[in-house]
């Protein structure tokens, strides 16, 4: 049931929410009360269309925000919100929302999640029944009419399981679909996975590796300049009169005379102790460092080819190696699906098959359950009718 309608900058409101109470409520007001504007902000939170021109004068826009109690509910709203991506109610409430602005703008929300217009209107067809002097609205329509049966005889479960029955067999025909291509047309789709796969497979790919080639090649194209820093470095280090070691040594001279006349400079020499084991041990670093350098134009060409290869399988088949893995087992997946697709389309026909015969006895099952329903409707109905007066009247 509705519990909160509240509308702001629509035709004269500016700001108005109404609580309503469990039972029957009844607005009552002369021509011009503003009864209808009620109606209509109803209207639009359930998906009907917006006329701009209710936008209150001054306004650049308007909403209109509607709370249900859905705890009674008997339509499939909690499934049709999970397939529709929108946040399930809490505590049996449904909040609806709709804004539009005269600029064009629309939008709808479903428990705060934006949904589309289609959306809320097939929300707002389970929710309200509006009836006027011409506007019978949901009875006039023969899946209204179904629904309405279907729940006076609790078979929402036998439609469940009917349709659900329908959703495989719907699944099975697009994938015989897909099977079922010409002779030529199919003779090129498996050349065409045939050739992916095995481009794909003959790389021989390792997950990660285009960064370790990289990374490799880098070092390979730039292993002259490598190889003259690294000299360089050496050199500053112990090569030439003024290196680091030499001058660390004269240093070192000067610190154990210092020592040897003031006891208490003592760790200042071990700290040049250590600055010399410190370098050092970078000579020594550097030293295998360079050892591993290779001028080897071979490799090079090699590392070159290589990245090529992995860069051009990158632009056909995925951003990453990973994904070009990935493409290529459907590429196989596919292939031997067209490869098997006489026995791929058997075992669809064999499941098509059962499924007909399943379909075949949940349908006579429904109907057969209809058929002993409707009577029972028809009677209850024309009570309800006689009750209200209507004594010559017929329900059918």
């Amino acid at each position: 049931m509705l519990t909160t309608l509240r509308i702001k900058n629509l035709a004269l409101v500016t700001d108005l929410a109404i609580e309503l109470e469990p039972g029957a409520n009844v607005i009552s007001g002369e021509t011009g009360a503003g009864k209808s504007i009620l109606i209509g902000a109803l209207g639009l939170v359930l998906g009907e269309r917006a006329d701009r021109t209710l936008i209150r004068s001054g306004c650049d826009s308007c909403a209109v925000e509607a709370v249900f109690d859905v705890q009674a509910l008997r339509a499939p709203l909690g499934a049709y919100l999970e397939e529709n991506g929108i946040e399930a109610c809490e505590g049996g409430q449904l909040l609806l929302k709709r804004v539009f602005s005269a600029a064009g703008a629309n939008r709808q929300f479903v428990n705060g999640s934006p949904t589309t217009l289609g959306v809320l209107a097939t929300i707002g067809q389970w929710l309200v029944d509006i009836h006027g002097p011409h506007d019978h609205q949901s009875l006039l329509h023969p899946a209204r009419q179904l629904d309405i049966l279907d729940a006076y005889a609790g078979l929402d479960e036998a439609r469940t399981a009917f349709a659900n029955l329908l959703r495989q067999r719907a699944a099975l025909t697009a994938q015989r679909e897909t099977l079922t291509v010409d002779e030529k047309t199919q003779a090129q789709q498996a050349d065409l996975l045939r050739f992916q796969a095995h481009e794909i497979a003959d790389a021989r790919l390792q997950p990660g590796e285009d960064e370790s080639i990289e990374q490799e090649h880098k070092r390979a194209s730039n292993a002259a300049r490598l190889l003259e820093l690294g000299q360089a470095a050496l050199g500053a280090l112990d090569e030439s009169e003024d290196s680091a070691l030499s001058r660390l040594a004269v240093l070192g001279r000067s610190l154990q005379e210092l020592q040897r006349i003031d006891p208490a400079a003592a760790p200042l020499a071990q700290a040049q102790e250590q600055g010399v084991a410190a370098l050092r041990e970078l000579q020594r670093d550097l030293s295998h460092y360079l050892d591993r350098i290779d001028l080897d134009p071979a490799r090079l060409r090699e590392l070159e080819e290589r990245l090529n290869l992995l860069q051009s399988l990158k632009r056909k088949y995925g951003p990453s190696i990973a994904a070009v893995l990935a493409f290529g087992e459907q590429a196989r997946a596919r292939l031997a699906s067209l490869e098997q697709r006489d026995a791929e389309l058997a075992r669809i026909h064999a499941q098509m098959e059962k499924l007909d015969q399943a379909l075949q006895r949940a349908g006579q099952s429904l109907t057969a359950h209809r058929h002993r329903a409707f009577p029972r409707l028809c009677r209850a109905a024309a009570a309800e009718l006689e009750a209200l007066g209507f004594i010559q009247s017929r329900f059918e």
